[in-house]
C-alpha cells in the first residue's frame, strides 16, 4: 500500500468502522439464530425475526460502503474547511 493509499484509507476510517461493525453484528446474530434454531417460544421467535430484519435491512448497507472504500475515493481527504 502506497503512502497515498494509506492516507485515503485513514481519511475514510469511519466508513471502515461502520461497515465492519455491521459485519461483526451480523456474525453475532448468526450465532444467536443457530443457538435458537431448535427452540420454541416467543423469545426465540423474536431473536429469529430480529436477525432476519438485520440481515435484510442493515447488512446490505455494507455493500455500498465497501465499494466506496475499494474505490479509494479522495473526497474526505481533499475536503478543506
Amino acid at each position: 500500500m502506497s503512502c497515498d493509499e494509506l492516507d485515503v484509507t485513514l481519511a475514510n476510517s469511519a466508513i471502515y468502522l461502520e461497515a465492519f461493525g455491521h459485519i461483526v453484528i451480523a456474525w453475532i446474530w448468526l450465532e444467536q439464530v443457530i443457538a435458537a434454531a431448535d427452540k420454541d417460544g416467543s423469545f426465540y421467535d423474536g431473536k429469529r425475526y430480529a436477525a432476519r430484519y438485520f440481515y435484510r435491512y442493515e447488512l446490505p448497507k455494507t455493500a455500498s460502503q465497501l465499494d466506496l472504500l475499494q474505490s479509494l475515493d479522495r473526497t474526505t481527504l481533499e475536503a478543506v474547511l
